[in-house]
């Protein structure tokens, strides 16, 4: 080590005729040098540090892993012909929000949804059917019954997110399916993207990493968005606690969360059916703006 000055003008070489002031002067330019040198250390080694620490860029998915994932999406909307669960529905926009009791009921072939909305002390709000291309809705507020051809502004009355077939039953039976497309990629870690032949995003879906389970769904073309959570597994079949629908156009979120569900059991016709009690208006949609 190269002292900044020499040791022999401020010590003695006998240390019992060595000077108290000059002794002093000698131990804070050292404690000075020292600090200095601690210093100039922290700076040369602390880049090192800040790169040694720095999590190396993830790679997009391979084309093993979109394999499985776009099958082992195809392989679970085989598994499930029917189902029905029960839980809790929130519905969010940017003046209110609201939540409900809720009993949901499905068919994929003939698809078929039944939706029961009741308050938490059993009071009825909304029974909502789409069977055969038609809705039918009873309010029980109104004391109405709304029918007409089912489309996904039709639906978006009574529940926000404007879904068309293949996003309801996604959102309901808590999983996604893949939309018909030309070509998939990935272009980033744990998330491919679907596109039509026009090269047109329709589809991405984000997985997460370890089960490449879907997490995230993003539907461009409707400005929709669906998270899902909370995976539970039933004989193979994979179902969220919590399904989120986010209508990015529209500000509204819906926030389902699965109590119980239940799957590929036989649902009797009649639950399909949707009478007009006495003393209900029948109203059509396409006739009522109100």
């Amino acid at each position: 080590m190269i002292f900044p000055f020499p040791l022999s003008s401020h010590l003695s070489h006998n240390p019992t005729t060595c000077c108290p002031t000059h002794l002093t002067n000698w131990k804070s330019g050292n404690s000075r040098f020292i600090k200095c040198l601690i210093t100039c250390l922290v700076l040369i080694l602390l880049p090192d540090c800040a790169i040694i620490s720095r999590q190396p860029p993830r790679k997009p998915l391979t084309y093993q892993d979109i394999t499985a994932i776009i099958t082992g999406i195809r392989e679970q909307g085989k598994k499930v012909f029917s189902f029905y669960t029960i839980g809790t529905l929130l519905i969010k926009n940017w003046y209110s929000e609201s939540e409900a009791n809720v009993l949901i009921v499905g068919t994929q072939n003939p698809f078929r949804i039944k939706v029961e909305v009741t308050h938490p002390w059993g009071q009825p709000i909304l029974h909502i059917l789409i069977h055969k291309g038609e809705l039918q809705v009873l309010s029980f507020s109104e004391n109405r019954l709304y029918h007409g051809n089912f489309t996904p502004q039709a639906l978006s009355r009574f529940i926000p997110g404007g879904l068309n077939a293949d996003l309801i039953w996604a959102a309901l039976r808590g999983y996604p399916g893949p939309l018909r497309h030309y070509k998939v990629t990935s272009l980033k870690a744990n998330q491919i993207i679907l596109f039509d032949d026009k090269g047109n995003e329709i589809e991405i879906i984000d997985v997460f990493p370890e089960s490449l389970l879907p997490k995230k769904v993003s539907y461009p073309g409707n400005s929709i968005k669906m998270a899902f959570s909370g995976f539970q597994e039933n004989n193979g079949i994979y179902y969220p606690r919590e399904v989120r629908v986010d209508n990015i156009k529209g500000r509204s979120d819906l926030i389902l969360n699965n109590t119980k569900m239940f799957f590929n059991k036989t649902i009797p016709t009649q639950i399909f059916i949707l009478n007009k009690p006495p003393g209900f208006e029948a109203v059509y949609l396409d006739e009522n703006h109100d």
